[in-house]
This record gives C-alpha cells, structure tokens and sequence, in this order.
C-alpha cells in the first residue's frame, strides 16, 4: 500500500477501454476481494446498524452485516429451497487461527431459503476482543457455500480494530458514480458527474511506467484547496489479486470552474512497467478529506 502526495502536472491522455466483468475483484469503500467459484452476486455490501461501511475499520461488540444480494449458483431442491452455509475465519498478521465459525447461517440449515428469501442475503457476525487475544488487525475471511454442492464465494478483507468509543467511519448517504469504461466509484459527502478511465504511456517523470489514468468529473462539495488538503492512497493487484508492491509517485491535476465551483480531478496511478507482458491488474484508488466525512473510492481493472 503507497500513500503519496504530489504537485500538479499536465498529462497527456492516451486511452485503454476495459471491462470490469470478472469472476474475482476488489469492492470500494471497505477494499474487500471477491472470489466467484460457482456462486456469483449482483451486489455486495458490508454495513453496520443498516449503514454503509466506509472502510475496513471495525468495532467490537457490534453487529456486522455482509449483505450479498442477488446471490445464484445454489443447487435447488424439489421444493425450490436453496441451502446456504456461511464460514467466518479470522487470521492474525503472523497467519494464526483467531477465530472459527463453520456456519454463521445454522439456524437455516434444515430449513432452507426461497428465492424471495435468498434475493438479499444478510450474514451477521459479532466480533469481541477476547477472540482476537492481543491483536487490533488482521484478515477477516468469509466464505458463502452451497450446502448441496461444492460452489462457494469467498471474501476477503484486511481489517483493523476500532477503540472504544471512537466514531465509526459508516454512511446512509454514499452514492456510485456514474462509470465508464469498468470503473466502480463511489463518493460520501460529495457529488461527482462521472469518473473516465484510460491508460496512459506518456509520462515523462517515470517513462518505463504505464499509468491508470482516472478523470473524476465535476465534483461538488469540495475546492482545489479542500482536495489538496485529502489524504491519498492507491493499491495495485495482479489477476490474482496479490497486491503489486508500486514505488513510483502517484501524480495528479486539480482544476476548478470559477462559475460553478466544480472540481475536475486527474488521477495518474502507476500500475505496471511497459514492457510487462499483458496481464490483468486491479487498480484502487481512495481520497479521503481530514475529517473523514467527504470521500472518493474508485476501483478498476486494467
């Protein structure tokens, strides 16, 4: 993971149009991976008293909530019923066990879901410090299996701990982007018009690199000033979404309208070297204001 914060550049735009269509990928906000073997969602959602969560910090001794809507891939019984299991695993930073739960799910076992109960699936798990030991992070892994076959959906996401009584990062209000070219953008606090997504070969300051260029139109809310003073950060992942250790500079552009206090921001994320074989990668990129409240998560695959 690499937090930078650059000057403006100019760029040049090339352009690479791809497709976000894939059986495994990363989610916005909370930076979860998904693996689709054999069952696939429409939608995925982690929230906590019926709000969206931010991102992958979590409290104790609370509810959360993996919602998967639009799950498929069940075997079905005569009757229809579907039988879902859902596994709860937590890993330590050196790979211990912390925690088990084979099936979040038991209370169903027996009695199945219909289609209408299956359409939003809500997996619930409570976490307390005496599971964790000493530890305040980790890999929390979750898994959606069939009971009558071998397909299953894995999650997996890295999670730190939040302290006792600190303000949990979560929101009713956070709202998708409209997407082009297989970017999945979402924005809290903020309205934005569009995010554009290309490739871009042309830069100077590291001409070995290809970069992700990421052009978030529009943005209300904010100004030149207030998108200077967020904190920056972007991930890159291979086909197999191991994250791609990247130490060139992250660079960018900030332009506003005088008449409409509209800012337009230029994203150039470095992602791979040039002459890299062909390869998919997973591209993350977050802005997040001081105050936490305002921000801007974006995800596409190259």
């Amino acid at each position: 993971m690499l937090k930078r914060l650059f000057p403006c550049l100019a760029f040049c735009l090339a352009f690479s149009l791809v497709s976000l269509a894939q059986s495994n990928g990363v989610l916005p906000l909370t930076g979860m991976k998904y693996f689709k073997e054999g069952i696939q969602a429409q939608s995925i959602a982690m929230k906590i008293d019926g709000a969206q969560l931010l991102s992958n910090r979590i409290p104790f001794n609370k509810d959360i909530e993996l919602l998967v809507g639009q799950p498929t891939g069940f075997a079905a019984d005569a009757g229809k019923k579907v039988y879902a299991g859902a596994e709860l695993v937590i890993v330590s930073p050196k790979g211990e066990v912390l925690l088990k739960t084979p099936n979040l799910l038991l209370p169903n076992e027996g009695r199945g879901y219909t289609a209408k109960e299956i359409s939003e699936l809500s997996i619930k798990f409570n976490i307390t410090p005496k599971m964790l030991s000493v530890y305040m992070n980790g890999t929390l892994q979750l898994r959606l299996y069939d009971l009558k076959s071998k397909s299953q959906m894995r999650f997996e996401m890295p999670v730190t701990f939040s302290k006792m009584g600190e303000q949990l990062q979560v929101s009713n209000t956070a709202k998708t982007i409209l997407q082009k070219d297989g970017a999945v953008g979402v924005v809290n606090g903020l309205k934005a018009k569009k995010v554009q997504v290309s490739v871009d070969t042309s830069i100077k300051v590291s001409p070995k690199m290809a970069y992700t260029s990421l052009d978030v139109s529009a943005i209300e809310g904010s100004s030149i000033s207030g998108i200077f003073s967020g904190k920056e950060t972007f991930w890159v992942y291979d086909e197999n979404l191991n994250e791609v250790k990247i130490t060139d500079m992250l660079l960018k552009q900030v332009k506003g309208a005088m008449e409409n206090n509209n800012v337009d921001y230029t994203l150039k994320i470095p992602y791979k070297q040039k002459n890299t074989p062909a390869k998919v990668y997973t591209v993350r990129f977050r802005w997040e204001s001081p105050d936490k409240k305002q921000l801007i998560d974006v995800v596409v695959r190259i």
